[in-house]
C-alpha cells in the first residue's frame, strides 16, 4: 500500500473494487439471512463510525468541535443504520436520493492518511455502506424509490442546509462545504465561487436523482392499446 494517499493511485483504485465486491457479498448475505444480516452490519458500522470518532478525538488530537456528523455522508451513514434496524420505507426515501453523495466521495475521498490507518479504512467502510443500505432495501426488502420521495429528499436536504448554515456560523465550521469551498480536491471546486456552486450542486441534484428513479418509473400504457 501507499504511503500516502492519492486520489485514482493505485491504494485507492484497489479500495474501490475491494468496496464494489464487498458490496455484492453483503447483498449475497443479506439474502441468505435477511431479517438478521442487515441489522447486524449496520450495528458493526455503527460501531466503526463511533470508534473512528473516538480515534480521531483522542489519538488524533482533533477538535470535537470539527467531529460532528454534520456532513451529508454522516448524515446519510446514520440515516442507513436506521433504514435497516427498522425496515423503515420513509427513510429508504431519503436514503436513496443522497446516497449520490456517498459515490463522489469514494470518488474524490477526503482522506490525508495513509490507507493502512483505522481512520482511512473507516471512511470506505462507512461510505460502501452507504451504497450497500438502499441495495439491500430494493433487492432483498422489496421497497422502490418515488416520485414524491425524491422532492422530499430535496426539500429535507434544502431544509438541512439552511440550518447547517447557521451551525457552520456560530461554530466557525464548514458542514456539508455550504459556508465555503472544501480545502482538498473536490468537484465543487469547478462549480464556481460561493454561491454560485451552490446553486450549481441543486441543479445536478435534481438531474441525478430522476436520472436514478428512471429504472423504477412504471411505463405508460398507450392510450391506443385497447381501442379496435
Amino acid at each position: 500500500m501507499e504511503e500516502t494517499f492519492k486520489v485514482f493511485g493505485l491504494a485507492h483504485i484497489l479500495l474501490m473494487v475491494l468496496g464494489i465486491a464487498g458490496v455484492f457479498a453483503a447483498l449475497i448475505l443479506s439474502n441468505i439471512n435477511y431479517r438478521i444480516f442487515p441489522k447486524i452490519l449496520a450495528v458493526l458500522v455503527l460501531i466503526v463510525k463511533t470508534g473512528e470518532l473516538a480515534w480521531r478525538h483522542t489519538m488524533l488530537l482533533e477538535p470535537a468541535i470539527n467531529l460532528l456528523p454534520l456532513h451529508l455522508c454522516n448524515i446519510s451513514l446514520f440515516l442507513a443504520i436506521l433504514t435497516l434496524l427498522f425496515e423503515s420505507k420513509f427513510l429508504f426515501q431519503l436514503l436513496y436520493f443522497w446516497s449520490v453523495g456517498a459515490v463522489f466521495a469514494i470518488l474524490t475521498p477526503d482522506v490525508k492518511l495513509p490507507l493502512t490507518q483505522f481512520t482511512s479504512v473507516s471512511f470506505f467502510v462507512t461510505h460502501f455502506f452507504i451504497l450497500y443500505a438502499p441495495l439491500c432495501c430494493i433487492f432483498i426488502y422489496n421497497m422502490k424509490p418515488a416520485k414524491s420521495g425524491l422532492w422530499a429528499s430535496f426539500i429535507v436536504l434544502n431544509i438541512l442546509c439552511v440550518a447547517i448554515y447557521f451551525v457552520n456560523r456560530k461554530l466557525g465550521t464548514n458542514y456539508m462545504y455550504i459556508n465555503g469551498l472544501p480545502e482538498f480536491s473536490s468537484p465543487l471546486q469547478f462549480m464556481g465561487k460561493w454561491p454560485y456552486y451552490i446553486i450549481a450542486m441543486e441543479g445536478l441534484f435534481l438531474i441525478i436523482t430522476h436520472i436514478m428513479l428512471l429504472p423504477f418509473r412504471k411505463p405508460r400504457r398507450s392510450q391506443y392499446l385497447y381501442r379496435r
